[in-house]
């Protein structure tokens, strides 16, 4: 899910992730179409998923993130949505269901419908990456790892070799650590950790090519990232976006995370089993004030 987020922020020369959660619904005088953003300034949206794919036909999402960029802000803005969300899927017999259920059915095409149906948010590209495929790309950027705090809880469940606290994990291990959900914070933990995980990618990318030098080897290496992923963009386009870095780098990094608190319960349904039952109209409003809020800047990493 994260290859391609990751390429971007490589060239950024800083970048800044809020914390979670911090939007309330804007007021119906701010209630613009945020969401459709054909004419503001170059924006494209991308859809991040990472699957559970172990070489099955067909998989669920293990997570869901849409990263909007505004090259001429130097904005990204990342909005993590719950894979249990239960929304409305086109075309689907049972009319509703989790939202990583539009992957399994009709893959990147019908959960990005399900996200324009559900909160009015239109993709232009998508991305997605297996389990194989992100354990193999973290070790080619990172081949001494990635270093996260590995709790004793998520060293029991997935009988991890370390200790507990600081460890540099490499591709196999750092997957455990963005899937475990085990722990009070469930989900809402892991989405929290995919996004710690893809600030510090980025970090690892923006050193590997610090360099006007090492730039010349940007394009082989976006080719041998594409063996990793499944998208709709080709090699051509994912340079023609890293063009944009050169003349507008990126600043801050913002995020979100939907369903956002105390707008949603814990329901249960016999064809789906265990969802989040969302206020839809209460997100789609914090989804558009998110959009339209202009960026911090020097704020702190928060996990």
């Amino acid at each position: 899910m994260i290859i391609l987020l990751s390429i971007f922020l490589g060239g950024c020369s800083a970048g800044n992730l809020s914390g979670q959660n911090q939007v309330q619904p804007s007021s119906p005088s701010q209630n613009e179409d945020s969401t459709n953003h054909k004419d503001k300034k170059g924006m494209m949206n991308f859809l991040l998923i990472g699957s559970d794919s172990r070489g099955e036909p067909q998989s669920f999402s293990d997570a869901i993130i849409i990263a909007q960029y505004v090259p001429k802000e130097g904005n990204i803005k990342l909005i993590s949505l719950m894979r249990d969300s239960y929304v409305k899927i086109p075309g689907y017999s049972k009319g509703y269901d989790k939202l990583n259920k539009a992957y399994f059915i009709g893959g990147n095409e019908l959960l990005k419908k399900t996200i324009y149906q559900n909160f009015g948010m239109k993709v232009d590209h998508s991305i997605s990456i297996d389990f194989e495929g992100f354990a193999n790309f973290i070790d080619l950027i990172a081949p001494e790892g990635i270093t996260v705090n590995v709790s004793q809880k998520m060293i029991d469940d997935f009988k991890m070799n370390v200790k507990p606290g600081e460890n540099a994990l490499k591709g196999r291990e750092l997957l455990k650590y963005v899937r475990f959900r085990h722990d009070a914070e469930s989900d809402f933990g892991r989405v929290k950790r995919q996004q710690e995980v893809i600030v510090k990618v980025k970090e690892q990318l923006k050193n590997k090519f610090s360099h006007i030098e090492s730039l010349a080897a940007l394009p082989d290496f976006v080719e041998e990232s594409l063996n990793h992923v499944d998208s709709d963009m080709d090699k051509g386009e994912i340079l023609s976006v890293l063009s944009k870095l050169v003349f507008y780098p990126i600043k801050n990094i913002d995020s979100l995370r939907i369903p956002v608190q105390n707008s949603y319960v814990n329901k249960t349904y016999p064809h789906s089993g265990a969802v989040l039952e969302i206020n839809l109209e209460a997100n789609k409003e914090a989804l558009k004030d998110f959009l339209l809020k202009p960026s911090p800047v020097n704020r702190e990493y928060h996990y």
